[in-house]
């Protein structure tokens, strides 16, 4: 019996808005030209980079050093998925600075809040599972979803990152179900369905662009929306 759901923050319930126009805008200012179609499949490249870092230790707990090592790395990478594979390191981090610095405001993906809406009316606990620090609360209340998302894990409170089972297992404790009551919605393979996978909990992959293959049976949804026709669908087969 489905009892809780959990998502994912970035890329699955908030981004940043105009993420291509960003890094394409960033790269031309250092005379770099990408095609602003290839970015969001670029990204994928580059967050699968983060999330092994990620999981070997978290960045934000790095050294200043470390932590712009770690980034020019992970934009090297995403322009040179983008269409530019010769970008140097010292390049790659300028790039990143201008993308980092650039003025932006997050905003909900598309079917957000409509998706808690609906999940909390059929009387479910929803949380947020999240490698991010204590700022996570003031973004959920700044996007006007706080109230629908009682439960928080993240690297700051739990003391580890995705994919580790403790940040899940905190999520559980305070839900207070089981592994088997529980559902995570999120757009990383690594962090979120192999994830949630370890800590027993049933993933389910938003995946709003063709990206790689998760394993097998794990369900693929190409928005929120369907996320939770899936969970939907769930909840009526226990009837």
């Amino acid at each position: 019996m489905i009892r809780a759901v959990f998502f994912d923050f970035y890329g699955t319930l908030a981004d940043w808005p105009a993420a291509e126009d960003l890094q394409q805008d960033a790269a031309a200012a250092e005379g770099i030209a990408i095609e602003r179609s290839a970015v969001a499949s670029a990204y994928r490249t580059a967050n699968a980079y983060l999330d092994e870092e990620n999981a070997k230790g978290h960045v934000r707990e790095r050294t200043q050093e470390e932590r712009d090592a770690v980034f020019a790395e992970y934009e090297r990478r995403l322009l040179a998925d983008a269409g530019a594979p010769d970008v140097s390191l010292d390049v790659a981090a300028r790039v990143w600075e201008r993308v980092r610095s650039a003025p932006e405001e997050l905003q909900l993906l598309p079917g957000a809040e409509a998706a808690l809406a609906e999940l909390r009316g059929r009387g479910l606990t929803l949380g947020v599972i999240s490698n991010m620090g204590l700022e996570l609360n003031g973004l959920l209340e700044g996007l006007g979803i706080g109230a629908y998302l009682p439960v928080r894990s993240c690297t700051a409170t739990a003391g580890v990152s995705k994919p580790h089972p403790r940040i899940f297992q905190s999520a559980l404790t305070q839900a207070r179900v089981r592994p088997d009551e529980a559902v995570h919605i999120g757009d990383s393979i690594p962090a979120d369905v192999e994830g949630a996978r370890s800590a027993g909990i049933a993933p389910v992959l938003v995946q709003r662009a063709p990206g790689p293959r998760p394993p097998r049976g794990v369900p693929v949804m190409g928005s929120l929306t369907e996320a939770v026709a899936h969970v939907r669908s769930l909840l009526g087969s226990e009837g």
